[in-house]
């Protein structure tokens, strides 16, 4: 140790300690070992040390310990040094590699940027040369080209004095005509009077068809009220009926029962009078003989009063009968006197039938015309209401108002298309993918078709278009559609969820490569999955829209998110070509119907006339058949009727009569044989006539009962008939009263009507002379709006000229 330091040395040279302690490993002597010497005293120690330990002492003893300490180290070292390996690579990977890239670039940038400034340089050295040139051919020709341009600008000016003197005689001419169109609109008041009329006539016309319509509603819920009674009427008459049959079956019960009991009881109490009068000898009546005598009388009373209502039936009919022969043989003399007035009343009835069928058939029917007016005023109603909602629809989208003016004269409009979006279609079936469509067609959906390239540069050059526009000529367009393969192809890897846009929309032949070019090369999907795999399938790669607007380019983009702003404005387009052919196919609907009222009007004179003559046939008719009514051939026939209704009746007394009087004859008969056999047997006859008596009194109560109980169930029957009859009675009153509440409310109309065809001609008059002072009118409103487009296409042309002239003269000054 030296100087407080440890200092080593082999062979006289100075070494560090490591390199001494590998010498003397290298003689397998380790100092760092404890028993790389073993003293005297440690064998003990040594021989009782441990496997592991004594290893460590054999492999030191034998040198090979310094070999593993040194490959331990080795491996330290080693371990140490990829770690700062790695922390190199990365510096290297993260900052000096995208530096040096970055310089890489910015070097080709400013190699390219060089080639560019020398290349630029050149160019402008080229400009420089050609201005130069130009500017030297300029000045050789300056003189001829200054002289030419003055006299273009004193033409100009000339032609710009003219233009103002036209505008200002058109404008001259515009104030004398509106001057008088003034002077005729106040010439006498006419126009506003007729105005006013005419107000007035329409507004007496709604309330009059209103009062009308209110009693035809009338009429129809009286008809109703009357059908319903009717019904129930029916009903009761058919329960009638059939109670009918049981009252008349009961009736004749009844009158079967009642016969029977009124004989039984005038048996028994002739019998009790019989024998009374037989054994006392008094009859129980004062006054009356009695007994068999007084029988006898009462049934020959009863034959003859049979016999004397024969004779008086006989005589009553054979009075009739000479009467009606009498009245027949006078009924062909009253005929013949009222032959004239019966020969009037055929020739009447048969005017009547005749302009009756004149009417049926005539081509003119008032009830079709007030349908047709109905129609007009419902038609005019809709297309008032349609026409103001295309007029809202236009109004927000003036976006897709193209509008342009002729380019040059006489020029052919048919070959300026229109808007993309306004030559095609989207059927209702289809109208799923209208914001598909949208987003596919995007710009170019506000493109303008024309039919060729000339036609567009005309519009381009001299149309006076408002805003910019893309034209699409259709003779140069180039379309790309999809192959069919390719689309077989998608179809089949997702059937039912893509189609081409192309296939969804409706269009003319002649606009195929327009809207091949708008939508021919995009396919529309149901749903994302499908429209990734239409981009980006190795088959297939095209752009692809779905169904909400995402679009998927097979470039790599994709967009989507928020509908664009514009989303929906095919639909709102289809609703206003929708409106716009709802108020097309209503204009000709109205136009019909004014053609058939027309044509209507100009039957009705005629139909009137026949109107009035059938009235007045008629009423002809019925005074005729009032003075018929009254003569004597009309009494004699109604006398006839009551003469055959008579000997009807009397011809059926006389059997009935003649029944009742072989009833009585041989009661007579039976009376004389019982008195007979009385003054034989007088006590006999009187046990005989007890018992017959007893017999007929104990039969009477049973009898006496079922004609009760018969008389019950008849009172009951006729009850319920009665009630019947009753009901039936008071809807019959009821229908009559309805009869004559819409006979009231069928007059009351018929006189609305009336007066509404009288305001409707006077309407139409009014309307026709307004009309016509309408059209002398409208020929002046022509003539001024012709005149306003003649101001503002010569304004227009002024304009023209001005700036031009202006252009001119800017180009002269520079000379």
């Amino acid at each position: 140790m030296v100087g407080g330091k440890n200092k080593y040395m082999i062979n006289g040279h100075s070494a560090q300690e490591q390199a001494v302690a590998n010498m003397l490993q290298s003689v397998q002597l380790s100092i760092n070992n404890p028993h790389f010497l073993i003293m005297q005293g440690k064998i003990t120690q040594v021989l009782n040390m441990q496997p592991p330990e004594i290893l460590a002492m054999i492999e030191e003893a034998a040198g090979t310990r310094m070999f593993e300490e040194r490959k331990d180290k080795a491996q330290k070292t080693m371990s140490k040094k990829d770690k700062k390996i790695e922390e190199i690579s990365s510096i290297l990977s993260e900052e000096i590699t995208p530096k040096l890239d970055k310089l890489r670039h910015e070097k080709q940038a400013y190699l390219e940027y060089q080639k560019v400034e020398i290349e630029l340089d050149r160019l402008r050295r080229l400009v420089v040369a050609y201005d130069y040139t130009k500017s030297e051919e300029a000045l050789n020709n300056g003189s001829s080209s200054l002289t030419d341009g003055r006299t273009r600008l004193e033409e100009m000016q000339s032609q710009l004095e003219t233009v103002k003197a036209e505008i200002a005689n058109i404008a001259k001419s515009k104030t004398q005509t509106e001057e008088r169109r003034r002077a005729e609109m106040s010439k006498s008041g006419e126009f506003k009077a007729l105005q006013a009329k005419i107000d007035e006539l329409s507004k007496e016309l709604v309330r009059i068809k209103t009062q009308s319509d209110l009693k035809t509603t009338s009429i129809k819920e009286e008809q109703a009220s009357k059908d319903s009674l009717i019904t129930s009427k029916g009903k009761f008459e058919a329960e009638l009926a059939k109670r009918a049959k049981a009252y008349e079956k009961q009736i004749a019960k009844y009158t079967q029962e009642k016969q029977q009991y009124d004989e039984k009881t005038k048996d028994v109490a002739q019998l009790e009078e019989l024998l009374q009068s037989l054994t006392t000898g008094v009859a129980s009546d004062e006054g009356r003989e009695g007994g068999f005598m007084q029988q006898l009388q009462e049934a020959k009373k009863e034959a003859s009063d049979a016999a004397t209502a024969i004779e008086q039936a006989k005589l009553r009919i054979g009075l009739l009968k000479d009467e009606s022969k009498e009245i027949n043989g006078n009924l062909k003399k009253a005929l013949k006197d009222n032959g004239n007035l019966l020969k009037e009343k055929e020739a009447l009835e048969a005017q009547v039938a005749g302009l009756a069928a004149r009417m049926n058939t005539h081509a003119f029917k008032p009830e079709a015309k007030r349908e047709l007016e109905q129609q007009r005023a419902d038609i005019m109603e809709q297309l008032e209401a349609i026409d103001e909602r295309r007029r809202g629809l236009e109004a927000r989208m003036g976006s897709f108002d193209f509008q342009y003016q002729d380019p040059v004269r006489n020029f052919d409009r048919s070959k300026v298309k229109g808007l993309v979006a306004q030559l095609f279609n989207i059927e209702d079936k289809n109208k799923f993918a209208s914001v598909a469509l949208e987003i596919t067609a995007g710009g170019r959906i506000y493109n303008v078709i024309v039919e060729d390239d000339e036609t567009g540069a005309l519009l381009l050059k001299n149309g006076k278009l408002r805003r910019r526009v893309t034209i699409i000529p259709l003779n140069k367009i180039a379309a790309q559609q999809l192959n069919p393969d390719v689309i077989n192809f998608a179809k089949s890897l997702a059937p039912g969820k893509v189609d081409t846009a192309l296939s969804l929309i409706g269009y003319p032949e002649e606009l195929d490569k327009a809207m091949a070019y708008v939508f021919g090369s995009t396919f529309v999907c149901k749903d994302p999955q499908t429209a990734e795999q239409m981009a980006f399938h190795k088959n297939i790669r095209k752009k692809a829209v779905t169904l909400e607007g995402d679009v998927y380019d097979p470039a790599g983009t994709m967009q989507g998110g928020a509908k664009p702003s514009s989303a929906g404005i095919l639909s709102r387009l289809q609703v206003l070509k929708d409106t716009r052919t709802q108020c097309t196919t209503l204009r000709k609907e109205l136009a019909s119907i004014e053609a058939q009222l027309t044509a209507i009007d100009e039957l009705k004179d005629e139909y009137m006339q026949i109107s009035r003559e059938h009235d007045l046939t008629k009423h002809k008719l019925s005074l005729v058949e009032q003075q018929l009514s009254y003569s004597s051939h009309a009494q004699m026939t109604v006398r006839l009727d009551e003469i055959s209704i008579e000997l009807e009746a009397q011809e059926a007394t006389i059997p009935d009569a003649d029944a009742a009087r072989k009833a009585a004859v041989k009661r007579a008969q039976t009376i004389e044989k019982e008195m007979g056999e009385f003054s034989q047997d007088k006590g006999g006859k009187i046990k005989q006539l007890k018992k017959r008596l007893s017999k007929l009194q104990e039969a009477l109560p049973a009898v006496e009962e079922r004609m009760k109980e018969c008389q019950r169930i008849t009172q009951e029957v006729t009850l319920e008939k009665e009630e019947i009859e009753s009901e039936i009675s008071e809807l019959v009153s009821q229908a009559e009263g309805s009869d004559s509440a819409i006979r009231a409310l069928e007059a009351e109309r018929a006189e609305f009507e009336e007066i509404l065809v009288r305001t409707k001609d006077e309407l139409d008059d009014k309307q026709s002379a307004f009309s016509r002072l309408s059209k002398k009118l409208l020929v002046y409103d022509k003539e001024i709006a012709e005149l306003d487009q003649l101001h503002r296409n010569k304004q227009s042309d002024l304009t023209t000229i001005q700036l031009e002239g202006e252009q001119l003269a800017h180009e002269l000054e520079r000379f």
